[in-house]
Parts: C-alpha cells; sequence; structure tokens
C-alpha cells in the first residue's frame, strides 16, 4: 500500500486538529490513532503524532479542570486502593504521570482527568506524560508501518515467500496465545 502524501500544510494543520479533538476528548483511543497513523501515513507522520497527543494531553487537562471541586475524592472514595496509592505518590507526580501514562491499561482521556483532578500542572503533563507515552505509542506506532509492509507484500503478490510466512507468524501468534490460556498456574 503506497503511503498517503502528506504534502500539503493545510491538510497537516486540519489532520493535527482532527486527531487533538479526537484524542483529547476521548472519541478515539491514542493507540488506535498511533496504529492507524502509521499505517496509512508512515513514519513522516510521527513527529506530528507525538505533537497531536502532547496538545491533545492539554485539552484533555484543561477540560478536566472544569470539572473541579472535589470530584476527585467522590471517585476516589469508591477505590480506597487507588486513593492509597495516589496519596503515596501524590509528592513525586512525574513519577506517577510517566507510568500511568506508559500503562496500557489506563486510557489516555481518564489519566487526563485524574491528573486535572490532582492538579498537577500542565508542565508535569506535558513533559513527563509525554515521555511516558512514547514508547507504548512508537511500538503501536512501528507495528502499523509493518501491517502496511505486510498488506503491500500481499496485494503486489510478488511471491508466496511473504504469504507463507505471514502464515507461520499468524499461526505462531495463535499457538502463543491458546498455550498461555490453557496453561496451567501453580499458585503458591
Amino acid at each position: 500500500m503506497s503511503q498517503l502524501a502528506f504534502d500539503n500544510s493545510i491538510t497537516i494543520l486540519i489532520a493535527l486538529l482532527v486527531s487533538i479533538l479526537l484524542m483529547g476528548l476521548a472519541l478515539m483511543p491514542t493507540t488506535l490513532i498511533a496504529g492507524l497513523s502509521g499505517f496509512f501515513l508512515g513514519w513522516q507522520a510521527f513527529p506530528l503524532l507525538v505533537m497531536g497527543y502532547t496538545l491533545a494531553t492539554v485539552l484533555g487537562y484543561a477540560w478536566g479542570t472544569g470539572l473541579g471541586g472535589n470530584s476527585l475524592s467522590l471517585i476516589l472514595n469508591k477505590y480506597p486502593k487507588a486513593e492509597a496509592l495516589i496519596e503515596k505518590k501524590k509528592h513525586n507526580l512525574g513519577e506517577l504521570i510517566f507510568f500511568v501514562r506508559l500503562s496500557p491499561v489506563i486510557p489516555f482521556a481518564m489519566s487526563n482527568l485524574l491528573f486535572a483532578l490532582m492538579k498537577s500542572g500542565y508542565t508535569k503533563l506535558v513533559i513527563f506524560g509525554t515521555l511516558g507515552m512514547l514508547p507504548r505509542t512508537l511500538f503501536v506506532f512501528f507495528s502499523g508501518t509493518l501491517a502496511s509492509s505486510i498488506y503491500s507484500a500481499i496485494m503486489q503478490k510478488s511471491g508466496t515467500g511473504e504469504i507463507v510466512v505471514l502464515i507461520a507468524l499468524f499461526g505462531l501468534s495463535v499457538w502463543g496465545i491458546w498455550r498461555f490460556f490453557t496453561k496451567k498456574t501453580k499458585i503458591p
């Protein structure tokens, strides 16, 4: 698949604004945008993707600060373990922000809301949040570019070698997932 041309500054600006709104207002997961960007746009879009989710962080944080009040305590009262963890890590917000962003478990928009309610501040959130998002985003973006290459190889029908490798990797993946879920674990 040939990657889309990204040579018009108006197109770039519109794509950036759309991605900021989609991520910042929790309309589309950042991981999905990263994968699709890698697949359709290639490496030329990676710096714009990083800029997009950094600005989406600012948008999400601003939106979260609008909730204000004692929303955080209302939310955390239902989750005492989370409340204890946040209280323990409150004095080292940079580390907390970094590892929350690194985690694929906590959604981007939820973490924006959490950090807004914790009043972490824009600067810490942008710096540590961007650094925390980079490894995960890079991995998913790279996966998107690989998927695009595999798709191109299949569509070109340049040989059966690529298809055999793809089927073998798919089979290995299915076997690994099956083994993971059927393997008996010993609980001490």
